[in-house]
């Protein structure tokens, strides 16, 4: 049974409200009762809401995204505090972030945000990229979208959703599952072959374009982007040059 507001989760987690959900994942602000009632996130994991065919591969994804997320310390990444399965459901329990994500960011800034505020932006996700490549083995993102960052009430971002991240394999020729969010993902996402760090570079690039030209690559996801120049002028040549 889904927990209700006030439910008693794992006799610790208390319910506040449903955050969001999405696939066959809800997302729960909950208070912990063990750390005088902090606020944290808890992502439910239900894989019955898929073909049975599909649960075996959901059930990984979520001790994956534990796995992935429990060896992390990073001050741009929400981090994972617990993770337990009960009634049939698997949850994983993390900090929980207060704030916007980027998507409701950049709609409520008139779909265009500023390029000194989109610079400091891309200078903390090159750093929480940086560091997840520089991991041994390097961890591939693979997910970079406006929905997946969360801008904090200070302005700062937190990347969220490691449920598609990977290590690089070397030797391995090809990803196990061709995933990613189309308009975002990279070409080679939906090719027979091993996505590396590149592939983060060019959604965090598509990610820029899109904050300061308004243009939403998820409309036609294969369709080349269009130049920043060309939809807004104002950018400086420099900038527009990086991301193109």
């Amino acid at each position: 049974m889904m927990p209700q507001t006030g439910f008693l989760l794992h006799g610790r987690y208390q319910i506040v409200q449903e955050l969001g959900s999405g696939g066959f994942a809800t997302v729960y602000l909950a208070q912990d009762g063990r750390l005088n009632g902090r606020y944290v996130a808890v992502k439910e994991f239900n894989v019955a809401k898929l073909a049975p065919a599909d649960r075996g591969w959901a059930r990984q994804s979520f001790q994956h995204e534990a796995s992935v997320l429990s060896g992390l310390n990073h001050e741009s990444i929400a981090a994972i505090s617990d993770f337990f399965s009960m009634g049939g459901l698997d949850y994983l329990v993390m900090e929980y972030v207060p704030g916007e994500t980027l998507t409701q960011a950049w709609q409520r800034a008139g779909k265009r945000i500023h390029p000194d505020r989109m610079l400091i932006w891309a200078w903390e996700l090159c750093r929480v990229l940086d560091y997840l490549h520089r991991q041994n083995p390097p961890i591939i993102f693979r997910d970079l979208k406006p929905d997946n960052i969360m801008v904090m009430p200070d302005g700062r971002l937190k990347i969220i959703d490691f449920g598609i991240a990977r290590h690089f394999k070397p030797g391995q020729t090809r990803d196990t599952h061709a995933l990613g969010t189309p308009g975002y993902a990279s070409p080679e996402q939906y090719r027979p072959v091993q996505t590396d760090a590149r592939s983060d570079v060019y959604s965090l690039a598509v990610v820029l374009h899109q904050l300061l030209t308004g243009y939403d690559p998820s409309l036609q996801p294969f369709a080349p982007l269009p130049d920043v120049l060309a939809l807004s002028p104002h950018v400086p040549a420099h900038i527009a040059r990086a991301i193109h």
